[in-house]
């Protein structure tokens, strides 16, 4: 895939009712290029993935991005998403990097604290004048999307329960954890959670790390051929039943528009849409999981520090300006 875009459609635009500001189009674009580097990987090593939650409702219902969504999700199955992980650390694109509990260091483990792979471009290799000519004038470091896992559901509702209990409980202690360690009480729930899952706790140096495997360890324990149904275990924890999709659903992929390009989605997509939404094509006006925009915290920051290098331009001028090679910072 290679992305091409035109300079308008870096201009704010309304969509469905909804104004889509123009960094929103420099985040949309700066993801895509992430995702690009993911595809080539991908196809190379013939590696089926699948746009998932509202990546793949806004392919179907917008053929892009849902107006009002900010990043991009994919998924794959589980044998797939264990061969995604042997790969990308050696085939990613130079100034990408595969983060969270899989990755070969310290630094891109930590830069990941979530129970799936994120791929991002690498803070640490990109100039930031050459970030923002490869990045669309997104000027916000760390650019990246989240790959999730799908794993089978086993067939009896005990075990899907205990299953989702020790996932559930091992989220939220390391959602907790130094709250927890200030509180003294650490050790004994690390010992509650290791008799929860059947397994001895070990004292060592990368423990965090060790209790996000062993989360997605357990999140894949059963992968018997005759189960036919799967699930992403993060999704709707609070909810009774699992979240669930039918097997076949993902048997291959179908190509359709997304914005610039076309991205894989399920055979079945409209089977996954309905358990993930009820009647998708009814919009309604969610964002995500996090504060819409996911870089709104980082704003201020940015005005600081535009003011700080002398321009005295406003931060959209400055994003062109920048991207297009007319100031270097």
């Amino acid at each position: 895939m290679e992305l091409h875009f035109s300079d308008d459609f870096f201009c704010p635009e309304e969509r469905s009712g909804f104004l889509v500001p123009a960094m929103m189009k420099r985040a949309w674009a700066a993801a895509m290029e992430v995702l690009c580097a993911i595809d080539g990987v991908c196809r190379r090593h013939d590696i089926p993935y699948f746009a998932d939650w509202g990546t793949l409702l806004g392919a179907i219902r917008h053929k892009g991005f849902i107006p009002w969504d900010d990043d991009i999700d994919i998924c794959l199955k589980r044998a797939d998403y264990r061969d995604l992980i042997r790969v990308l650390p050696t085939e990613l694109p130079r100034g990408f990097v595969m983060t969270g509990m899989y990755a070969q260091s310290k630094r891109l483990q930590e830069a990941a604290f979530v129970p799936q792979l994120r791929v991002m471009a690498d803070e640490t290799f990109w100039d930031f004048n050459d970030y923002m000519v490869k990045f669309h004038g997104f000027p916000y470091q760390r650019i990246g999307i989240d790959v999730f896992p799908l794993d089978k559901l086993p067939s009896d509702m005990e075990s899907v329960s205990l299953q989702r209990e020790m996932i559930r409980e091992g989220i939220v202690l390391l959602r907790d954890w130094e709250q927890l360690r200030e509180a003294g009480e650490l050790n004994e729930c690390l010992k509650q959670y290791g008799s929860l899952c059947g397994v001895e706790i070990p004292q060592r140096p990368d423990i965090q790390n060790w209790m996000w495997k062993l989360v997605d360890a357990i999140r894949s324990l059963y992968e018997e051929d005759d189960l036919e149904e799967m699930t992403d275990y993060c999704a709707n924890m609070g909810s009774p039943k699992p979240f669930c999709v039918r097997r076949e659903w993902y048997d291959s992929q179908v190509y359709v528009p997304f914005e610039q390009i076309e991205i894989p989605v399920p055979v079945g997509y409209d089977g996954v849409l309905t358990a993930q939404f009820g009647d998708y094509m009814t919009p309604r006006r969610v964002t995500g999981g996090h504060d819409y925009p996911f870089y709104r915290h980082m704003e201020e920051e940015l005005k600081r520090q535009i003011r700080a290098v002398g321009f005295q331009g406003d931060v959209e001028e400055f994003c062109q300006k920048v991207s297009s090679g007319q100031l270097r910072v």
